[in-house]
C-alpha cells in the first residue's frame, strides 16, 4: 500500500467513524470534549493574547528609540507592525498546538474507551475491562501525547532559526504541518497498538511503516480543531474511532 493510498484509508475513515457513531450510539461521548473545549477555548485563548501582548510591550521597550523620526521613525513604525503581527502569528500557532495536545491529554481516558469500544463492535472481539489496563492505557496515551508535543514543540524551534535562509525557509511551514498531522493521527493510532500489547517502541515502527494513515487522520483531526469549540468536540471523537477503523482495515 503506498503512502497516498494510506493517507486516503486516513481520511476515508472519518466518513465511516460519523456513521458508526450515531449507528452505535456512542453519541454521548461528544457531550465531554464540549463541556472541555468550552472552558479551554476562553482560558488559553485569553493567556495567549495577555502573554504576547505584555512580551511586545517588553520588547519594544529595549529596541524602540525614543523621539525617532525621518527613516529612524519609519523603520521604529515597520518594526511595531511586525511584532504586533508575528507574534500574534507565533503565539497563535503555539497555543493552537498547546491547545490540542492539552485536549488529547485531558481526553486521553474517552479516547481509550472509544477506541476500545470501536474494535469490540467492529469484529466482536471483547476486551474485559481491567481497572490497572485501563489506567496503564490512560497515562501511556498521556505520555504519548507529552512526548509528541515535545518532539513537535523541538521542530517548531528548529523551523524558526530556518525559516529566514531563502528556498528552505519557504517549505517550513509545509513541514509543520506534515510533522503535526502524523504526530495526532499518531497519538490515535496508539491506542490499538497498546490495547494488543505493543511497547512504544514497537508502536513506533507499526505506526511509522503506515504514516500515511496517522498523517490522514492527523490532518482531518487538525481541520476539525480549527474550528472553536465545536471543532474539539467533533475531532476528539471522531478522531480515535476512525483511526481505529483504519487499523482494523489494515489488519484485515
Amino acid at each position: 500500500m503506498s503512502i497516498w493510498q494510506q493517507f486516503v484509508l486516513g481520511v476515508k475513515s472519518y466518513g465511516q467513524a460519523f456513521s458508526f457513531i450515531f449507528n452505535n450510539g456512542l453519541w454521548i461521548y461528544f457531550i465531554y470534549p464540549l463541556i472541555i473545549g468550552i472552558i479551554l477555548f476562553f482560558g488559553s485563548f485569553s493567556l495567549a493574547g495577555y502573554i504576547s501582548d505584555k512580551l511586545e510591550v517588553l520588547i519594544l521597550g529595549y529596541i524602540e528609540p525614543e523621539n525617532a523620526d525621518g527613516w529612524l521613525g519609519f523603520l521604529s513604525g515597520a518594526l511595531h507592525i511586525f511584532l504586533t503581527i508575528g507574534l500574534k502569528i507565533i503565539f497563535f500557532f503555539i497555543y493552537s498546538t498547546f491547545s490540542k495536545y492539552i485536549t488529547l491529554i485531558i481526553m486521553s481516558p474517552i479516547m481509550a474507551l472509544l477506541s476500545e469500544r470501536t474494535e469490540e463492535i467492529i469484529t466482536g472481539k471483547k476486551f474485559p475491562f481491567e481497572l490497572s489496563q485501563f489506567i496503564k492505557d490512560i497515562l501511556r496515551g498521556i505520555a504519548i501525547a507529552l512526548r509528541n508535543m515535545l518532539i513537535e514543540f523541538g521542530f517548531i524551534f528548529l523551523c524558526m532559526l530556518v525559516v529566514w535562509i531563502p528556498i528552505a525557509g519557504w517549505a517550513t511551514p509545509i513541514f509543520l504541518l506534515l510533522i503535526s498531522y502524523y504526530f495526532y493521527g499518531f497519538s490515535m493510532m496508539d491506542y490499538s497498538s497498546e490495547r494488543h500489547k505493543l511497547n512504544v517502541s514497537e508502536s513506533v515502527r507499526y505506526i511509522r511503516k503506515y504514516k500515511g494513515v496517522a498523517i490522514g487522520n492527523g490532518f482531518i483531526f487538525s481541520l476539525l480543531f480549527a474550528f472553536p469549540i465545536i471543532g474539539s468536540m467533533l475531532s476528539t471523537v471522531l478522531a480515535p474511532v476512525a483511526a481505529t477503523i483504519a487499523v482494523v482495515d489494515l489488519k484485515k
